[in-house]
Order: C-alpha cells, then sequence, then structure tokens
C-alpha cells in the first residue's frame, strides 16, 4: 500500500513561542500529499547573490507571531507593520472563565489546546499555489513507520494475540559514528537528512551525552513545565514524573519460550538470534513492574551535522512474558558477575498530549555511567490515525510524526553551543 497516496493533511499543531535564541528557529513546513516542489533553477552568474541569513542570526521581525518577544522585549504593532509581509493580526484568545467553589475559592476550568492553523502566505506560496508543504524528512519518517508498523503484519499479529504486548516508537539523541574510527559521521552534507539503509552498515549510533548537557536539558524540560502550567500559556500541560528502576536480565530458554503465545513464538524463531527477559523493578519498593523480551525490528538514522546530536528513530516489540522469574536463569556475559549486570535507571519523564514522553535517564551499571535523552511516540495513537487514513477519514498521522520530529530538533538546537562570535 502506497502511504503518499492515502495520507490526508493534518492540521498542524499550535507552534510554542520559542525564546530569542536562534536555535529555535523553523520554518514552518506543513505537510500535503498533494504538494509539488517547484525543480531547482540553473545555475546562474548574471543575477546578484541574495544575502542569506545565517543560522545565528536573530529572528527577522516579519517571522515573529504576535505572542512572541525580540531579545526579552514583546513585539509592538508599529514593528509588525513595517515588516515586508504583514499578515493579519489574529484576535488574542479571551482568557478561560473563573469558577468559584462554595468556599469562594477559585477554580480555572480545565484548557484544551486549540491547533494553530497557518497556510503559507504570499512570497511563501509556490507557484502551484499549494497551502502547505510537507517536510522530506519527516516524510521519510511516515514511510519508515507505515511499512515497520502499520503495514507489518507479524508484529501486528503479536499485538492481536497478547493485549500486554506492545509497539515501541522510541527516537534518541546521540551521534552516528564510523565503526572503524569512532568518529562522527562527517559526509557531503551539510544540513539534516535520512541516511540510506545500504550505507549504515558501516556506521553504528551512539546514544550518550555528557553530565553538563544532562543538567542543562533537565533545566530547560523543567522550565517547560513550570511554562505548561501557567493557564495563559495557551499551551498543552506537560506532566512531570521521576522514577528509579532496576533492570535485571535473564535467559529465555525453552521453558520460558514454550509460555508465550504461537505468533510470538514464530516471529522470535524467525530471528535466529538469542533474546532475553528484562525484569524491572522499582528501586524503592522491589515490586516487579514488568517483564518483557524486547526485539528490535528496524531503525531509521538522521544525520544532523548543524546541530550537537544526531537522532535515531526505532521500532522494536515489547514482548510481555506471562512466567515467575523464580524459574529463570540470570543471564551473565563473560568476566562478569551477576551484580555488575544489574541496571540502576534514574528517570525524570516529560509526558504532553497523550502521544509524546520525554525521558532524562541516568543509568548505571557496575562501575560505569551513562545519561541518555528518547523521545517516545505512543503506538496506538499512531495505529489509530493509519486505520482512519486507510478509511479516508481525517486523521493526525503524519501531524503525530512532524511533532515527533521537531521534539528531536528543537531540543538537539537547544544543547548545540553557539557559534564562534555569536552571543545567546
Amino acid at each position: 500500500m502506497n502511504i503518499n497516496a492515502l495520507l490526508i493533511n493534518p492540521a498542524p499543531e499550535a507552534p510554542r513561542a520559542s525564546p530569542p535564541n536562534p536555535r529555535f528557529i523553523t520554518a514552518p513546513s506543513p505537510s500535503t500529499s498533494a504538494a509539488k516542489l517547484p525543480p531547482t533553477p540553473p545555475l546562474s552568474t548574471n543575477k546578484p547573490m541574495r544575502h542569506k541569513r545565517k543560522r545565528h542570526d536573530p529572528k527577522p521581525v516579519w517571522a515573529i507571531m504576535e505572542y512572541e518577544v525580540v531579545e526579552g522585549q514583546p513585539l509592538h504593532p508599529q514593528q509588525r507593520q513595517s515588516s515586508q509581509a504583514p499578515s493579519t493580526p489574529q484576535p488574542r484568545p479571551q482568557p478561560p472563565p473563573v469558577m468559584q467553589q462554595g468556599n469562594g475559592a477559585h477554580l480555572q476550568p480545565q484548557r484544551e489546546p486549540k491547533p494553530y492553523e497557518r497556510e503559507l502566505q504570499s512570497y511563501e506560496r509556490p507557484v502551484t499555489n499549494d497551502s502547505r508543504l510537507y517536510d522530506e524528512v519527516s516524510r521519510k519518517v511516515c514511510d519508515f513507520l507505515w511499512e515497520n508498523v502499520v503495514e507489518n503484519a507479524p508484529v501486528r499479529n503479536a499485538i492481536a494475540e497478547s493485549p500486554a504486548t506492545q509497539v515501541e516508537i522510541e527516537a534518541r539523541w546521540g551521534h552516528i559514528q564510523e565503526k572503524g574510527t569512532g568518529t562522527r559521521l562527517q559526509g557531503v552534507h551539510d544540513t539534516e537528512c535520512v541516511l540510506r539503509k545500504d550505507f549504515v552498515d558501516t556506521l553504528k549510533f551512539e546514544s550518550t551525552m555528557s553530565l553538563q548537557q544532562h543538567q542543562k536539558m533537565n533545566k530547560c524540560l523543567n522550565l517547560q513545565v513550570q511554562q505548561s502550567m501557567d493557564p495563559a500559556a495557551h499551551r498543552a500541560q506537560i506532566k512531570y514524573k521521576h522514577t528509579r528502576e532496576i533492570d535485571m536480565f535473564y535467559e529465555l530458554d525453552q521453558a520460558a519460550f514454550n509460555l508465550l503465545p504461537p505468533f510470538t513464538q514464530k516471529l522470535l524463531h524467525s530471528t535466529g538470534q538469542r533474546q532475553r527477559i528484562r525484569i524491572t523493578r522499582d528501586a524503592k519498593t522491589n515490586n516487579i513492574i514488568n517483564q518483557v523480551i524486547k526485539l528490535r525490528i528496524a531503525n531509521l538514522e538522521i544525520s544532523s551535522p548543524q546541530t550537537e546530536w544526531d537522532y535515531r528513530i526505532g521500532v522494536n516489540l515489547e514482548i510481555s512474558w506471562p512466567g515467575a522469574v523464580e524459574a529463570l536463569t540470570p543471564a551473565v556475559e563473560p568476566g562478569r558477575t551477576v551484580e555488575s549486570m544489574e541496571r540502576r535507571k534514574d528517570r525524570m519523564s516529560y509526558s504532553w498530549l497523550n502521544v509524546y514522553q520525554i525521558d532524562l535517564t541516568q543509568v548505571s551499571q557496575g562501575q560505569g555511567k551513562n545519561h541518555e535523552l528518547e523521545l517516545e511516540l505512543d503506538s496506538k495513537a499512531l495505529i489509530d490515525a493509519a486505520d482512519k487514513v486507510k478509511k479516508g477519514e481525517d486523521n493526525n498521522f503524519e501531524g503525530l510524526i512532524n511533532g515527533m520530529v521537531n521534539n528531536l530538533r528543537v531540543l538537539s538546537r537547544e544543547i548545540t553551543p553557539p557559534a564562534p562570535g555569536v552571543s545567546v
């Protein structure tokens, strides 16, 4: 099935007000299945070269919305009127009404974030007069998830036969490195791009960050939580959760394998690889949280040479294992002890809209510590949207994926050091 022939244009979500940090500047690129990009014009030496805004230049006045600020100051009406491409001012949303309890206490009603619809205006529109254009990187991610989640029959069968089994759609920040040298990929490209499958065999992805980057990201995300709690923010509320967990791995022997349902057994057997059972416990109570076999389905690597991190989007099947832990044998690698195989996770989670969750985690194993940043997209929401695509109904399939990719970009730009000589 060709997904590009089925996709329906979703209404883009409300953009968040960005600080004057130029790394946050992004040009909106909504998607449309009917969008056609004009061909690249031939090179010419007769025309004067137009000045291009550098990546770290301040955001131009005409690109700033009414609710944004420039260098800490609100944008004044006369500044908007002097812009080259002014937009029609929109009325400011009214604050929600205040309700009173019987004791006189004031309560704010629950806010529902409204989608912000913006079409291409004036010079932005191509010769075909399309109101929206799709983002090529996001569209490649759409194709990847459609193939490996939506149209993946073995995966869908495994989910159907065991309600506790689920697809994990997880994006990681890190570095794409050369296997031989361990250096970050430096290709001929200078901007973000998706790597071809036949090229990634010589590469590896390292999902890691420094302690200083971990601390900076923690402050950034905590600030977003605080700002989202403001009733006047008009944005989705971000929920925070701090957990401490312990992972232990056990061998999947024949007796444990036989406890799995038929489709899942067939799927695991087809890989030809040894699998392990991961038992996760609450570090405080020692209660078991889950028992899963994590089966990797596919990965997609995105190189981003202009920012601190590259991205990997992975599809995994988290297979619920129903047996008793007491019957399992701990998995111990050569030269290690059972205790050194224990993995402790100190995790701060940030979730919103019931579809996205960012996990900032410190992982301790043996004498080593690692810091990781991950973004998870709710697979049930994606599959539900994909089913609507097939039925020709209004859906947010592409919007969900655009949001995931935008989060990867924004946080990577947040952690990217400024260019030499640029103050932020």
